[in-house]
């Protein structure tokens, strides 16, 4: 009985110890705005980090997202952003969040990515600057076929 109750303990602790560990980090609000076309494209330098260059670049992708989604950039024709409010938004279609930036699904939007900057050093960890090209048009009506947003005028 003793040996079942310590197991017990003990896996409860390693779960806890697991679920805590993983690290939700905010994201940086360094991305620019560099164009937006008439076919419904927009281009942005986005800042990422990661211990490796892969992580970086990814982030920077991810940081792009995120700040277009929930933020929007300021001083431009985009300066309001495509999800008025992160918290209801998260909560509400929390699996199509998940998917989009968790699932990489993110990558469909992305018409293309060049590494503006070599990887550099920047307090323990890596950094990297990525200039993105992203289908906005095409993101926009994925949110709105999956009801996160409404449809413009509706």
């Amino acid at each position: 009985m003793n040996y079942i109750l310590k197991l017990s303990l003990t896996l409860l602790l390693l779960s806890v110890m697991y679920g805590c560990s993983k690290k939700v980090l905010p994201y940086s609000g360094e991305v620019n705005f560099l164009y937006k076309d008439a076919q419904g494209t927009i281009g942005v330098k986005s800042t990422g980090y990661g211990k490796y260059k892969k992580e970086a670049v990814e982030d920077a992708h991810k940081n792009a997202f995120l700040i277009l989604l929930f933020k929007g950039i300021p001083g431009t024709e985009l300066n309001l952003p495509l999800v008025e409010n992160e918290n209801d938004a998260r909560s509400k279609n929390g699996e199509y969040f998940k998917r989009l930036l968790d699932g990489a699904n993110y990558r469909s939007f992305v018409m293309s990515s060049n590494e503006s900057s070599g990887l550099m050093k920047s307090q323990g960890t890596n950094k990297i600057n990525v200039d993105l090209k992203i289908n906005y048009n095409s993101l926009r009506k994925d949110l709105e076929q999956n009801q996160v947003i409404r449809k413009f005028g509706f």
